[in-house]
């Protein structure tokens, strides 16, 4: 089939050849081998509408000879052409010398023809062709577009470039059920709400400009009641060209609605995990993290976005936690039978890598006939742990108490008799000096341990005073150099401050660092024990520091508990004194040891304000 450029080129050949000064035979028999080449039609009738050329394929479209066609008036060998668009469209083409373009069925036929017709001084040039077959497929593509629009369930209109309404399909009349001569032929802006116009009018342009777009628009303020609709702006393409815009709007009310009581549901549902105390965790099948409250971000110090597997098993598996372990992917007994599991006294690490002491309770998440993950309710009892402890050790220490009450009671009062008669036979003269020494040195011995019990079972009375540490220090050291010398170990005091003012119980305080300071000559052969003090924070600090034997790590939790000891002779109540001591003076001790080379007991107390 011939373009429209290619064809108007070979009509303009034709005529001129017909106008050349030769006979109309000889013009058409030259000519004819060429014209026969082409599919179109073509055909020259003269001034008096008679066939004048036909080629071979006009032959065919006309279904005649064209040998006896021609001469011939074309209105008497086809009659049924009169008054049709064929014959007002040769006249016109003929009276105003406009060519003429149109596509025209013939019932002769059964055909659709195009047609061009090109007036001439002489005559009447026609181009036609066949295009039934185009014409029926044109037709059915058009069918299936006017269907689909019509009945496409969702709203559809058409719209021309300048924005005015073509056409509307029948669910658009429903969805705004309003006379449809409203809409057609108005512009659609008048129809948009004031704060929505900018948008839809960026949307419209984008689209006729080839490029669909999309948007949610609310119009519940116009039609006072929720109405939601989604907008899909498509370009109207017909031969490469864009002719319109497409608006397919959708109802999504209901979607909408449900969406905003999902989201206030959601909403409600996070505030009251995040208002609890326990931390929550929920895993999918898969060990993904799809619940993580606030409590739970509080106690690990992680926030959700900061998780992935690698993180929840530093937190959860490090220590072959039961948390983790518990696999909802498999049909044990923490897995598809749904079983509320309750554990406690489990361990996982925070983000700074402490760990800390949890109880937790697992529920399953059930799905449809299978269990699609787990929620875990766990709550840090570390504190807990640490005041039953406490709680612990204070029964222990009164049961002492009561224990050492006794023991003092019952020893003191033969003690008193013995020392006594100890006396009268040192006065009589009778037996070595030497061995009353010892005596009474073995008797001041009872008498301390006595008084340490006695500390345990009653209060004791407490005369605070304002003490220089330096000063209060230095009579330790030199009240206890002797004892250390004689074992070839040297005591130095480093100070780094002068004032270190606490106001305390001096004999109490004293008590303290002579029992640290004995404990580590006790613990030393020879060497040297360091003595360090400074300030801060409002703190006095004390560095006691031997080269002793050390204390095992693994024992190292129960210094200060009662009766625990690390010397052979040792009571293990002097350390549980000096610990008490010091907790009731709003002080501290911490201790650090490692075995095999000494030990460091770190005493802090709070220097005196005058405010």
């Amino acid at each position: 089939m011939m373009t429209t450029d290619k064809t108007n080129q070979r009509a303009n050949d034709i005529c001129s050849i017909l106008s050349k000064e030769q006979t109309k035979d000889s013009l058409i028999d030259s000519f004819s081998s060429t014209m026969d080449l082409l599919s179109d039609g073509v055909l020259f009738l003269n001034l008096n509408w008679e066939f004048e050329y036909i080629n071979q394929s006009a032959e065919k479209l006309l279904r005649h000879d064209r040998e006896k066609l021609l001469g011939k008036q074309i209105w008497q060998e086809y009659p049924h052409l009169v008054k049709t668009l064929f014959y007002e469209a040769y006249h016109h083409a003929h009276l105003k010398n406009d060519v003429m373009e149109f596509d025209e069925y013939d019932p002769a036929f059964d055909s659709w023809f195009h047609v061009k017709a090109y007036p001439k001084k002489n005559g009447l040039l026609i181009i036609f062709q066949d295009i039934t077959e185009k014409h029926v497929a044109m037709e059915v593509v058009e069918e299936s577009y006017r269907t689909l629009f019509q009945k496409h369930p969702d709203a559809v209109c058409s719209i021309d470039l300048d924005g005015n309404f073509l056409a509307l399909n029948t669910a658009f009349k429903t969805l705004f059920p309003t006379d449809e001569k409203l809409f057609l032929g108005s512009h659609y802006l008048e129809f948009i709400p004031d704060e929505l116009k900018e948008r839809v009018k960026n949307i419209f342009n984008y689209a006729k400009n080839g490029k669909p777009q999309t948007t949610e628009l609310n119009f519940t303020k116009e039609f006072k009641r929720p109405f939601h609709l989604f907008l899909t702006a498509l370009p109207i393409i017909v031969q490469s060209n864009i002719i319109g815009v497409y608006g397919i709007l959708k109802d999504i009310t209901a979607e909408r609605d449900s969406l905003e009581k999902y989201l206030e549901v959601s909403q409600m549902n996070e505030l009251i995990l995040n208002s609890v105390e326990d931390g929550i965790v929920g895993f999918d099948g898969h060990q993904n993290v799809i619940m993580w409250n606030r409590a739970a971000e509080k106690m690990t110090g992680y926030k959700k976005e900061e998780l992935n597997l690698d993180i929840v098993n530093r937190i959860f598996k490090e220590v072959n936690s039961p948390l983790w372990t518990t696999d909802s992917t498999n049909n044990d007994e923490h897995g598809l039978d749904e079983k509320i599991i309750r554990v406690s006294d489990v361990s996982i690490f925070r983000k700074d890598g402490q760990p800390i002491i949890i109880e937790y309770v697992m529920t399953p998440i059930a799905g449809i006939n299978k269990v699609v993950g787990k929620v875990y309710t766990f709550r840090d009892i570390t504190e807990k742990k640490k005041s039953d402890e406490l709680l612990y050790q204070s029964e222990k220490l009164s049961a002492v108490g009561q224990l050492a009450a006794g023991i003092a009671h019952e020893i003191r009062n033969p003690l008193t008799s013995l020392k006594g008669f100890l006396q009268l036979i040192e006065m009589s003269g009778e037996g070595k000096k030497e061995y009353f020494e010892i005596m009474k040195s073995e008797f001041g011995r009872i008498e301390q341990i006595l008084n340490e019990l006695l500390v345990l079972s009653k209060p004791q009375s407490i005369n605070k005073e304002v003490c220089s540490m330096n000063s209060l220090l230095d009579h330790i050291i030199t009240l206890l150099n002797t004892q250390a010398i004689i074992k070839n170990i040297y005591i130095e005091k480093y100070e780094y401050t002068e004032q270190a003012k606490v106001y305390c119980t001096s004999s109490q305080i004293k008590q303290v660092f002579i029992n640290f300071i004995k404990n580590a000559i006790e613990a030393m052969d020879s060497g040297k024990i360091i003595v360090n003090l400074w300030e801060e924070n409002d703190f006095a600090i004390i560095e006691i520091i031997d080269e002793g034997c050390g204390i095992p790590e693994s024992l190292l939790s129960k210094v200060g508990e009662p009766f625990f000891t690390t010397k052979e002779k040792g009571t293990g109540l002097g350390l549980m004194v000096s610990y008490q001591i010091i907790e009731d003076h709003g002080g501290d001790i911490q201790v650090c040891s490692k075995e095999g080379e000494g030990t460091r007991f770190t005493v802090k107390l709070p220097i005196y304000s005058k405010d």
